[in-house]
Protein backbone atom coordinates (compact mmCIF):
# COMPACT_ATOMS: atom_id res chain seq x y z
CA UNK A 1 0.00 0.00 0.00
CA UNK A 2 2.87 2.45 1.02
CA UNK A 3 6.19 3.00 -0.97
CA UNK A 4 9.53 2.37 1.16
CA UNK A 5 11.40 3.22 -0.56
CA UNK A 6 9.74 6.61 -1.48
CA UNK A 7 9.91 6.65 2.23
CA UNK A 8 13.42 5.79 2.69
CA UNK A 9 14.48 8.40 0.29
CA UNK A 10 12.65 11.33 1.94
CA UNK A 11 14.05 10.60 5.38
CA UNK A 12 17.45 10.27 4.13
CA UNK A 13 16.75 13.95 2.80
CA UNK A 14 15.21 15.25 5.41
CA UNK A 15 15.23 12.71 8.45
CA UNK A 16 12.83 10.69 9.98
CA UNK A 17 11.65 12.93 12.78
CA UNK A 18 10.44 15.82 9.92
CA UNK A 19 8.84 13.30 7.87
CA UNK A 20 7.08 11.94 10.76
CA UNK A 21 5.94 15.19 11.78
CA UNK A 22 4.60 15.79 7.86
CA UNK A 23 2.78 12.47 8.15
CA UNK A 24 0.96 13.19 11.41
CA UNK A 25 -0.43 16.43 10.40
CA UNK A 26 -1.62 14.50 7.17
CA UNK A 27 -3.12 12.39 9.12
CA UNK A 28 -5.45 14.53 10.16
CA UNK A 29 -5.88 16.74 7.00
CA UNK A 30 -6.88 13.27 5.09
CA UNK A 31 -9.08 12.44 7.41
CA UNK A 32 -10.87 15.54 7.07
CA UNK A 33 -10.53 15.58 3.13
CA UNK A 34 -12.42 11.72 3.52
CA UNK A 35 -15.67 13.32 5.09
CA UNK A 36 -15.70 15.87 2.59
CA UNK A 37 -15.18 13.87 -0.40
CA UNK A 38 -17.73 11.35 1.32
CA UNK A 39 -20.14 14.43 1.37
CA UNK A 40 -19.15 15.84 -2.23
CA UNK A 41 -20.16 12.16 -3.49
CA UNK A 42 -23.39 12.41 -1.40
CA UNK A 43 -24.19 15.64 -3.30
CA UNK A 44 -22.69 14.51 -6.45
CA UNK A 45 -20.37 17.63 -6.57
CA UNK A 46 -18.12 17.15 -8.85
CA UNK A 47 -16.18 20.25 -9.12
CA UNK A 48 -15.67 19.68 -5.11
CA UNK A 49 -15.31 15.69 -5.63
CA UNK A 50 -12.80 16.57 -8.31
CA UNK A 51 -10.60 19.00 -5.79
CA UNK A 52 -10.84 17.30 -3.09
CA UNK A 53 -9.50 13.56 -4.71
CA UNK A 54 -6.93 15.84 -6.23
CA UNK A 55 -5.66 17.40 -3.20
CA UNK A 56 -5.55 14.61 -1.57
CA UNK A 57 -3.77 12.49 -4.78
CA UNK A 58 -1.11 14.79 -4.43
CA UNK A 59 -0.96 14.77 -0.46
CA UNK A 60 -0.88 11.12 -0.24
CA UNK A 61 1.60 10.69 -3.29
CA UNK A 62 3.99 12.33 -0.88
CA UNK A 63 3.39 10.37 1.89
CA UNK A 64 4.07 7.47 -0.10
CA UNK A 65 0.29 5.98 -0.48
CA UNK A 66 0.30 4.54 -3.83
CA UNK A 67 -2.77 2.95 -3.59
CA UNK A 68 -5.13 5.20 -2.26
CA UNK A 69 -3.68 7.98 -4.25
CA UNK A 70 -4.62 5.76 -7.40
CA UNK A 71 -8.05 5.73 -6.15
CA UNK A 72 -8.16 9.35 -5.74
CA UNK A 73 -7.04 9.87 -9.47
CA UNK A 74 -9.67 7.64 -10.52
CA UNK A 75 -12.30 9.64 -8.65
CA UNK A 76 -10.82 12.76 -10.07
CA UNK A 77 -10.66 11.35 -13.57
CA UNK A 78 -14.36 9.95 -13.53
CA UNK A 79 -15.60 13.54 -11.66
CA UNK A 80 -14.09 15.53 -14.29
CA UNK A 81 -16.18 13.76 -16.47
CA UNK A 82 -18.99 13.46 -14.23
CA UNK A 83 -19.07 9.60 -14.99
CA UNK A 84 -20.95 7.78 -12.17
CA UNK A 85 -20.54 4.61 -13.33
CA UNK A 86 -18.50 2.53 -11.15
CA UNK A 87 -17.83 5.10 -8.95
CA UNK A 88 -20.09 4.08 -5.48
CA UNK A 89 -17.42 1.17 -5.17
CA UNK A 90 -14.34 3.48 -5.71
CA UNK A 91 -15.75 5.67 -2.90
CA UNK A 92 -16.88 3.13 -0.66
CA UNK A 93 -13.63 1.85 -0.73
CA UNK A 94 -11.43 5.01 0.39
CA UNK A 95 -12.17 5.39 3.66
CA UNK A 96 -10.79 1.73 3.83
CA UNK A 97 -7.83 1.97 1.89
CA UNK A 98 -7.16 5.48 3.65
CA UNK A 99 -7.19 3.32 7.02
CA UNK A 100 -5.03 0.74 5.61
CA UNK A 101 -2.64 3.34 4.42
CA UNK A 102 -1.92 5.37 7.61
CA UNK A 103 -1.43 2.25 9.79
CA UNK A 104 0.95 0.80 7.39
CA UNK A 105 2.86 4.05 7.37
CA UNK A 106 2.70 4.05 10.92
CA UNK A 107 4.03 0.91 11.46
CA UNK A 108 6.93 1.95 9.21
CA UNK A 109 7.55 4.91 11.48
CA UNK A 110 7.46 2.73 14.77
CA UNK A 111 10.62 1.03 13.70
Amino acid sequence: MIDHAHLDSLIKLLGKETINHIRLEFVDDSNEKIALLLKAWDNRDYKELRHVSHSLKSASLNMAMQMFAKQCQLIEEAATQQNNQGMQAIIDDQPTIHKASLKELEMYFSN
